[in-house]
């Protein structure tokens, strides 16, 4: 990353270096283009521009992300958007990025009422002008069937796969997830890792995850535990618990000793701060350990708290309903009074609620 600090009122502002510190990924440069093409100062106006500039920068400028927050601001930028397309101020890859923009308007609130159907529209002008962003957008809702566009996962994935080829680095990922689920594009592993491998290489940390997963299971390239380890500590290294499948991963690595000399003191570590990230597999994980004393002192009504949890993880976005395993071992519990008094009734609920569960997946 080049860091470039010179404001662009500053007498010594070079654009060009400015520009260049941007496209690194400087959040603080990406600011002072941004206020550049907003003012037209050694640019011209281009209020669209301004705005995916300052939108790049939010996450780590505080003076973008309040920039973008504004009602005032908001407003101005609809109204010249609205004006620059409908005027036809501008023409080819301006004209599309400014098409994208006013869908971003109309999908988030900002200067006028949310309408995603309305963002639908102009995203798909702006595609069928080449704009990547706008087939990322479109990818997004026919994945999901948003915006009075049916659920459609061909159209999503050729949708993410216009997105990618047309520079959107971010969609690598949401392509070798198409290729790894097989949705909308047959399964194919080989693909799926090749994917994966781009988008981590663009420092994308769910890439980071999914090759982890990969090596680990030898899935799309030959298994090597050491590399599984090195990805999936590469994610848990960000700090907190925002990538329970990496801590899960990584825990799972140190309970069997693959990539790494064994330690279930680390494995438990890892698993409960997955678990405390609302993961039902590492709360079954977690429960394993408590009733079979790996990590831990065995504790069964621990255990038992920990299967509920995962048993009634549900989550409808993601389409889980429980972990079914862990339905199991709360009906094993109950018909032989392991950690919870016995009950022969709720031990048939929770076998029947597995069997169920199992059968539908």
């Amino acid at each position: 990353m080049i860091k470039y600090e010179n404001k662009y009122t500053d007498k010594s502002f070079d654009i060009d270096k400015c520009r260049e510190s941007a496209l690194s990924g400087y959040a603080s440069a990406q600011y002072q283009i941004g206020q550049c093409y907003e003012e037209g100062i050694d640019v011209e106006c281009n209020l669209a521009k301004a705005f995916k500039l300052y939108w790049l920068a939010s996450d780590n400028c505080r003076p973008a992300k309040e920039r973008l927050d504004k009602d005032s601001y908001q407003g101005q930028l609809v109204k010249w958007l609205k004006k620059a397309v409908n005027g036809k101020l501008l023409a080819g890859a301006d004209l599309a990025e400014a098409m994208c923009m006013l869908g971003c308007c109309y999908q988030h609130g900002w200067g006028l009422d949310c309408d995603l159907a309305s963002a639908v529209e102009w995203w798909q002008q702006a595609a069928d002008m080449g704009d990547a962003y706008a087939n990322d957008r479109l990818g997004y809702c026919y994945s999901h069937g948003k915006g009075d566009l049916p659920k459609d996962a061909v159209q999503a994935f050729l949708h993410y796969l216009k997105a990618v080829e047309g520079g959107y680095s971010k969609d690598y990922f949401s392509v070798g997830l198409c290729y790894k689920n097989g949705d909308g594009v047959e399964c194919d592993d080989e693909k799926a890792f090749g994917w994966f491998k781009k988008a981590a290489e663009h420092d994308n940390p769910m890439a980071w995850v999914e090759l982890g997963h990969c090596y680990a299971a030898g899935s799309g390239i030959a298994q090597d535990c050491g590399k599984a380890v090195v990805w999936y500590r590469k994610a848990v290294d960000l700090g907190g618990n925002a990538f329970p499948d990496a801590l899960r991963g990584l825990g799972s690595c140190y309970a069997a000793g693959h990539g790494v000399e064994q330690d279930w003191n680390k494995a438990v570590e890892l698993y409960r701060r997955a678990a405390k990230a609302d993961d039902p597999e590492s709360q079954y994980l977690l429960a394993r350990c408590y009733a079979e004393g790996h990590g831990v002192e065995p504790d069964m009504a621990e255990a038992v708290r920990l299967y509920k949890k995962a048993a009634t993880n549900i989550n409808e976005n993601k389409r889980y309903y429980g972990h079914p395993e862990a339905m199991r071992s709360l009906g094993d519990c109950y018909a032989n009074g392991i950690g919870v008094r016995k009950n022969a009734k709720q031990a048939a609920a929770w076998y029947a609620r597995a069997d169920k569960q199992e059968h539908e997946a």
